[in-house]
């Protein structure tokens, strides 16, 4: 087990005094307290723990302080977007100025920590005289070995063997094309979109991981990977940092460990969040969090009706694994790394098979070549990629097969293939594909929805003027001009 903050006091009664005065955590847990200013500059940055100076060879100790601070520079720009572009921190009087955000490059980096440590003095004025099972329990937390976990249905290790896992910002500046899990309203309330998602472990036997296999209820993918390095520029929340609604417990993925708790399954079903109301999610630094998120778990129980639950978290044989059940029933943290994740220490498992459609939607052309074993199949898979505006599977697909109007009737699922190549998902560059093969005609009416309606309906109701344009190109008419003319 780790050196934590309670074995390096001198008794529980001056971790507890450390805890609730000025200090975070001891000095020898605060990276680089006694070393000089340009050595604990340095350190701080690096996302592998206790690595820079193990070198002698000053090639490598330079190459490793240059790319530190690339990366100390490049989290800077990802929290300078999120608190000076998201709403929430506007309304919560946390957000960067617009002169603060002018400033030298780092500044986001001290308003994370000073935003953490304002979180962090809040829980600890909550969480005051603390009993010897609560310290017991609080020292779990802090000595936890954490692991993070990303799921996705894209295969996200490289042919080098490297895990790559890019924010959203990232992959469209790259023009990757794979499915998105950050939707418009994260981004207008909080700018996070130069982060990549984790869920998080806690375990000392990295043999069992995952534990978890969703996050609020969601299974993001069929892959999981799992990280175990330390990232000093990252920020932890208690719960998903947009919709911080724990969900109820019938919902739960461990119900048979909740089954055996008749209280608390009915506190659980909450939103978690400060005093400013359900915009306030607290948020932790690197540094911070575990001290942060063990003093909630605290706060929790204090406020729990449960006995059979305070007695099981609270007993000094608790095991990590039943603290993670714990941490992700009570809370569902979230860890969040700046812009990208890049490395070749992480282990991946394959949770289930694939479906067809996730496959599509991340652009796995890996994992789609196991359903496609003929041409009518891959007209199953044409039409999902239609229907998700995949204009990559589709290239692919129309390297591979020749298609024929016959064809396009077995892409047809619920809706007329028409109709989804000019709804208002639809992608542009699809339509023209399929009108200049000649695969469908501009003036088809739909069948199945909207019946009576063209496409040229659709483009003009939902204002796609690209659209519209590409099929006034091929002559289209709206519905009524066509029923006027027979």
């Amino acid at each position: 087990m780790p050196k934590s903050a309670i074995q390096h006091s001198v008794s529980a009664g001056a971790y507890e005094n450390k805890l609730h005065d000025n200090a975070c955590l001891p000095p020898d847990r605060e990276t680089g307290r006694e070393r000089s200013n340009t050595i604990k500059n340095v350190i701080s940055v690096q996302n592998f723990p206790d690595t820079m100076f193990k070198s002698n060879d000053l090639k490598n100790r330079s190459a490793d302080v240059i790319k530190a601070f690339f990366k100390k520079t490049i989290a800077a720009q990802s929290y300078n977007k999120m608190f000076s572009k998201g709403d929430n921190f506007s309304d919560l009087g946390i957000a960067l100025t617009d002169s603060s955000a002018r400033k030298s490059s780092l500044h986001s980096l001290q308003h994370l920590n000073n935003v953490s440590k304002n979180y962090l003095t809040k829980i600890k004025e909550k969480t005051q005289n603390l009993t010897s099972q609560e310290k017991v329990l609080l020292s779990k937390v802090v000595d936890a070995k954490i692991h993070f976990r990303h799921q996705s249905n894209s295969n996200l290790v490289d042919a080098a063997g490297i895990l790559n896992i890019m924010s959203l910002n990232k992959l469209q500046s790259n023009a990757i094309n794979t499915a998105e899990n950050t939707y418009s309203e994260d981004i207008r309330c909080l700018s996070n979109q130069d982060f990549v998602f984790f869920g998080v472990e806690f375990s000392d036997d990295k043999a069992q991981l995952p534990l978890n296999t969703r996050h609020t209820t969601v299974d993001f993918g069929a892959n999981a990977y799992i990280v175990d390095e330390q990232f000093p520029h990252g920020y932890l929340t208690l719960t998903d940092h947009f919709d911080n609604k724990i969900p109820p417990a019938f919902k739960h993925e461990h119900k048979e460990f909740i089954a055996q708790f008749s209280e608390v399954r009915k506190e659980i079903d909450r939103r978690v969040h400060g005093d400013k109301g359900k915009k306030d999610v607290p948020i932790f630094n690197s540094k911070d969090m575990k001290l942060g998120l063990g003093l909630h778990l605290i706060n929790f129980l204090r406020k729990s009706n449960d006995i059979e639950f305070k007695g099981f978290a609270l007993n000094k044989n608790l095991d990590d694994k039943n603290l993670d059940k714990i941490l992700n029933f009570v809370f569902q943290p979230e860890f969040h790394v700046p812009r990208m994740v890049s490395t070749d220490n992480f282990k991946e498992v394959k949770l289930r098979e694939i479906s067809v459609k996730d496959a599509v939607k991340a652009s796995n052309f890996e994992a789609l070549s196991v359903h496609m074993r003929n041409k009518d199949d891959a007209c199953k898979v044409m039409g999902l990629a239609i229907e998700c505006a995949k204009k990559d599977i589709v290239n692919f697909l129309f390297s591979k097969f020749s298609f024929t109007k016959k064809d396009v009737i077995k892409m047809s699922t619920r809706y007329d293939v028409e109709y989804l190549l000019s709804r208002s998902n639809a992608d542009e560059k699809i339509l023209r594909d399929f009108l200049e093969r000649g695969l469908v005609e501009p003036n088809h009416t739909f069948r199945k929805i909207n019946s009576g309606d063209t496409m040229l309906d659709n483009a003009i109701q939902y204002n796609k003027k690209e659209m519209i344009g590409i099929l006034l190109e091929y002559g289209a008419l709206c519905g009524k001009e066509i029923n006027n003319h027979r």
